[in-house]
């Protein structure tokens, strides 16, 4: 059978109050959906976290928690993330940086490093799209007298005309 995922923790003490009342396993299965092994390996847990329905009946959260998952730590942090941003966001010539130039400047203060796949994905989850600069073009000698004929013309213009 396929594991179905975590179970609820609200579920977890439900199973722990009904063993507490005294109820059988076949009740708690019935009502909870848990097999037997499970409500068992529950109760062992409990205990290995300090519950003890003989000293206190009050059931902790700690009693019933997943244990913390061993793994790789994350490196994208929302300080990190917030860094990226700073970086980016300086002026106009530090917006035009591509997502391995960011790295490279945040990297040095990373512990092991900042990949251009990571400041690419801290962007995205921020809202920023990848867009390419636009610059105008300055006005020409000739355009610009245009414009100045233009304005001067507008200046005698009247709601009469």
């Amino acid at each position: 059978m396929a594991p179905r995922g975590p179970h609820d923790n609200g579920t977890r003490i439900q199973v722990l109050t009904l063993l507490q009342e005294g109820q059988t396993i076949d009740y708690i299965k019935e009502k909870t959906k848990y097999s037997k092994s499970t409500i068992y390996e529950l109760l062992k847990r409990a205990k290995a976290r300090g519950y003890d329905p003989e000293k206190d009946s009050r059931i902790l959260l700690a009693y019933v928690e997943d244990a913390p998952r061993i793994g790789r730590p994350k490196k994208l942090t929302e300080a990190i993330e917030q860094l990226i941003i700073d970086t980016i966001s300086k002026n106009s010539t530090t917006r035009e940086l591509s997502t391995a130039k960011i790295a490279a400047i945040v990297s040095p203060l990373v512990k092991g490093g900042l990949s251009d796949r990571s400041v690419h994905r801290a962007l995205c989850r921020r809202g920023y799209k990848p867009v390419k600069p636009t610059k105008k073009p300055g006005l020409t000698e000739a355009n610009k007298i245009t414009r100045l004929k233009w304005c001067l013309d507008y200046e005698h213009w009247t709601l009469d005309d």
